[in-house]
């Protein structure tokens, strides 16, 4: 197993001065704004993924120096562009790879202890446990997904998502590429000892 990588405070430079990162303590207006719904979307926008979403946009706004106006998902998008046009593409990994660290680490104990011990292979049945509790905390990113079999040996521990909305929404192979493929299977592989592979179709979104 390759050796762990550990990310410590920022590792990139911020790109810009904005009002995101100017303004102090939680703004709960900003916040409200951020969970708005966007009427013309297929997708779920149920209370528990409009929250991840706000919370999620917090943090990028944070660590990227970029805001936008908009609400919900298209602020997010529109914010995730700006920021792929002015960051190089290690940059772009970078900074989820970090946001991804930030999210997890604190639970490392307890993923640890159940599913990958320090320094050794994941038990036999984590990609199982994986695959069926990952979609509850995607849904608000990538839309709806589900357990799948994987395709080099046929056992549980695949995920298949339906229709990926970040992909669709974005219409982007650099933004899937760089700010969610390359950083998530680079971070659950070194940060959390997990082997994780990403096949995005570019001709149906899923």
């Amino acid at each position: 197993m390759a050796p762990r990588r550990h990310v410590q405070g920022h590792v990139f430079t911020r790109l810009c001065k904005t009002q995101a990162q100017e303004s102090k303590g939680f703004d709960l207006g900003e916040f409200q704004k951020m969970m708005e719904t966007d009427p013309e979307t297929e997708y779920n926008e149920s209370l528990w993924n409009r929250f991840c979403l706000a919370a999620f946009r917090t943090m990028v706004r944070k660590e990227s120096g970029i805001k936008s106006d908009l609400p919900g998902y298209k602020g997010l998008m529109e914010e995730s562009r700006n920021f792929m046009i002015n960051a190089t593409q290690p940059e772009q990994t970078k900074m989820v790879y970090y946001l991804m660290s930030l999210i997890f680490d604190p639970l490392k104990p307890i993923w640890e202890f159940a599913l990958v011990p320090k320094n050794r292979d994941p038990y036999p049945w984590t990609p199982a446990i994986m695959s069926i509790f990952t979609p509850f905390f995607m849904d608000f990113l990538v839309g709806p997904s589900k357990p799948n079999l994987r395709p080099e040996d046929g056992s549980l521990g695949g995920m298949k998502i339906e229709k990926c909305r970040w992909l669709e929404e974005a219409n982007c192979k650099g933004m899937c590429v760089n700010q969610c493929k390359l950083p998530g299977q680079e971070y659950f592989y070194e940060g959390l000892g997990l082997p994780f592979v990403m096949k995005p179709n570019f001709t149906d979104k899923s």
